[in-house]
């Protein structure tokens, strides 16, 4: 929902940094499993308790996480750095309700209830892609990706966030869980209705 004005300001600077690397051959491939290492590192130091140093490692994981998609858009974007990025992706904010429930037992059903959520979100997201592709339903683009992007309530921005505010605010971690969750199940709840309505047009 955030998105598209958030790119708007920070596509200048992921585009400046990914020009550096471009100069110096470093691939997108190679930045995303930078990422990777960044985000694995984030859940180890929830787990241990060190919300604010796994705090820095998230931020740092969700930049580079930016930088691996505009470096492959600055050279091609290709299917193949497209998985990479998804699976990327898909295993850190897997891992990050794993570590607020092995640094807090108490987070236990707010954390798996999200993880429950992430789902639906992951589920709709993907077969929305993969229907569309296979149609070959012409949907406006508003960026340049390897594959066709789901909106909804909760998108990258908003899930930047809502993390953001449980590693600063971990004493009510377990509160912020479940609107997160709340709002990752209507964002699935929205994709069904949409793409059901798109698809049942076609017949």
């Amino acid at each position: 929902m955030l998105d598209q004005k958030l790119n708007f300001f920070l596509k200048p600077v992921l585009t400046k940094f990914a020009s550096v690397l471009l100069k110096y051959q470093i691939s997108p491939n190679q930045i995303t499993l930078f990422s990777f290492i960044l985000g694995v590192f984030c859940f180890i130091f929830l787990s241990l308790g060190m919300i604010y140093i796994a705090l820095i490692f998230f931020i740092l994981n969700r930049f580079f996480d930016g930088i691996d998609g505009t470096l492959a858009r600055l050279k091609k974007p290709t299917d193949l750095g497209g998985f990479y990025d998804i699976v990327s992706d898909f295993l850190i904010y897997a891992l990050l309700p794993f570590g607020f429930i092995l640094f807090d037992n108490d987070n236990f059903l707010s954390m798996s209830l999200l993880l429950t959520s992430f789902i639906g979100t992951c589920a709709t997201f993907l077969t929305t892609a993969w229907i569309f592709e296979k149609k070959k339903i012409k949907i406006e683009q508003h960026s340049k990706k390897s594959f066709f992007y789901s909106e909804g309530l909760v998108e990258g921005t908003e899930t930047i966030i809502l993390f953001i505010l449980m590693f600063v605010f971990y004493e009510v971690a377990s509160f912020i869980a479940w609107i997160f969750a709340l709002l990752c199940f209507l964002t699935a709840i929205i994709r069904v209705v949409k793409v059901s309505k798109i698809l049942n047009s076609l017949n």
